[in-house]
């Protein structure tokens, strides 16, 4: 793998890779490989990989070894924000990986360890919102038509259960179950291949899901998304990701909150970090947020007391309190 002096551009499902004589193909494939993910995670790794391969041809890097990406590694982390750094590598190791197991190249990123998650505690502290406005975001949503009562929710399930918006655009009508006197959602969760996990909801957020469902009509039939567009040019269609992120951005504007780091993702933050000062156990915070390692949950900690209760309900009354 070879460069020269062009720097590489990544676009959406395709590479035009200038800088090396590894042929675009490769790197299309990989793309394509992961064509599954959300449009988001796609993007990052297209970032990514621009970011790389002109890091690569602004250090004369030819072949790229393990010390190479270390050395890759140390200047993300000095450049970039620890969770920029960390997603950056992590599709750079991804991608080394994918090209070993086709005996493309070798992997040239094994064992380099990306940058720790609980470095990034303050800033993911700094994206949360506090108890008092999650509360005022809840409450800010007054009407009682279609678009209210579905927004309300959509807010309502990224905040008390820290769902993520492309878990939330993928919820369909027939994901509401229960078991064993709790009520949860089918989720399909991030980087999973379908609805594996279980989510666990409290009475009020499902009395809310039946009050939307119930004034927009739903039919409940297989595969009928939880949440639609009320638009005129694709009324009834499933809401995107995009929709999430401009209600979350002008739901906090609402309240007077314009910061840039709040964006729906802080919703997600917000859930750990409530849970977690509301006195929930780590461990029920890390399933509920379906964390594969405590570790990442660990950089949501505060003061933890010991939990009495399911966290979902106790997130859940502490929002409820007027």
């Amino acid at each position: 793998m070879t460069t020269t002096n062009k720097v590489t551009r990544i676009e959406s499902n395709e590479v035009v890779a200038n800088n090396i004589s590894l042929s675009a193909a490769p790197v299309a494939d990989w793309l394509a490989f992961n064509a599954d993910k959300s449009e988001a995670t796609r993007k990052t790794y297209c970032k990514a990989l621009e970011n790389f391969f002109r890091w690569l041809t602004q250090n004369n890097v030819s072949c790229p070894r393990r010390e190479d990406i270390i050395s890759y590694r140390n200047e993300l982390c000095a450049s970039k924000k620890v969770s920029t750094a960390r997603l950056y590598l992590t599709a750079v190791k991804i991608f080394a990986r994918w090209l070993a197991s086709r005996h493309l190249y070798p992997n040239f990123a094994d064992g380099v360890k990306a940058p720790s998650l609980a470095e990034a505690a303050d800033v993911h502290a700094r994206e949360s919102l506090t108890l008092e406005e999650a509360r005022q975001v809840l409450s800010s949503f007054k009407g009682k038509d279609v678009k209210s009562l579905r927004d309300k929710l959509i807010m309502r399930l990224m905040i008390n259960c820290g769902l993520r918006s492309i878990e939330i655009i993928r919820l369909d009508v027939q994901d509401i179950e229960r078991r064993h006197g709790k009520i949860f959602l089918k989720v399909w969760g991030k980087g999973r291949s379908g609805k594996t996990a279980r989510v666990e909801i409290s009475k009020i957020v499902y009395n809310m899901i039946l009050d939307y469902l119930n004034l927009r009509g739903a039919k409940f039939k297989v595969g009928e998304p939880l949440f639609t567009s009320t638009a005129n040019r694709n009324f009834g269609q499933r809401l995107q990701t995009q929709s999430i992120s401009r209600l979350a951005k002008k739901t906090f504007r609402s309240i007077g909150i314009d910061a840039s780091a709040l964006t729906c993702h802080s919703c997600r933050h917000t859930a750990a970090t409530l849970m977690l000062q509301g006195g929930v156990d780590i461990a029920k915070v890390q399933k509920i947020l379906r964390h594969r390692s405590v570790a990442t949950t660990e950089i949501y900690r505060h003061d933890i007391t010991a939990a009495t209760n399911d966290g979902v309900q106790i997130l859940s009354d502490l929002l409820d309190v007027a």
